[in-house]
């Protein structure tokens, strides 16, 4: 699925949980860590089109460097490149999208009582920590409140709720 639309997302979150809660929003997120993982992709392609075809082919190569990269990083974590940050009234779901069936559908889960959530921001981006205090697990995740960005509706009310 495609869509950024709030309502379509918090249907596939809903989805992809099993039914079993109500969704109160739904955004969409990826790895903090994609963009190291894009920067050293773009450079290696950038360098590859750079000596294969001059300098189109440096552009086009980083490019392409940097979107391989970022996948490839993303499916050696477990994910997908786009992730759903669900919140339902009692617990916080990061979810695959559109995997295909390679990767299972929940990537993690906090209960909302136990999970300490910091937000802090880098441009219109938002980095997004979530830490299970009695397990230790942490999700490191980026957002965005980029006013003409589709997915910065759903991301705003995640924030929002994982403010609260």
């Amino acid at each position: 699925m495609t869509s950024y639309n709030e309502q379509d997302l918090i249907a596939e979150a809903t989805t992809s949980i099993g039914g079993s809660e109500s969704v109160l929003a739904a955004g969409v997120f990826g790895l903090a860590d994609l963009l190291g993982a894009a920067m050293v992709g773009s450079m290696a392609g950038g360098a590859a089109g750079d000596a294969a075809v001059g300098v189109a082919g440096n552009v086009a190569g980083a490019v392409l460097g940097g979107i391989a990269a970022k996948r490839a990083y993303a499916e050696s974590q477990g994910t997908t490149l786009q992730l759903i940050v669900a919140v339902t009234g009692s617990r916080v779901y990061v979810l695959n999208r559109d995997s295909g069936g390679r990767l299972p559908d929940v990537v993690a889960s906090f209960d909302r009582q136990s999970c300490e959530v910091t937000i802090s921001k880098m441009g219109l981006s938002r980095i997004v920590h979530l830490k299970d205090v009695p397990s230790g697990e942490t999700l490191v995740l980026t957002g965005t409140t980029l006013p003409l960005s589709p997915l910065a509706k759903g991301d705003k009310v995640v924030f929002a709720l994982l403010s609260a």
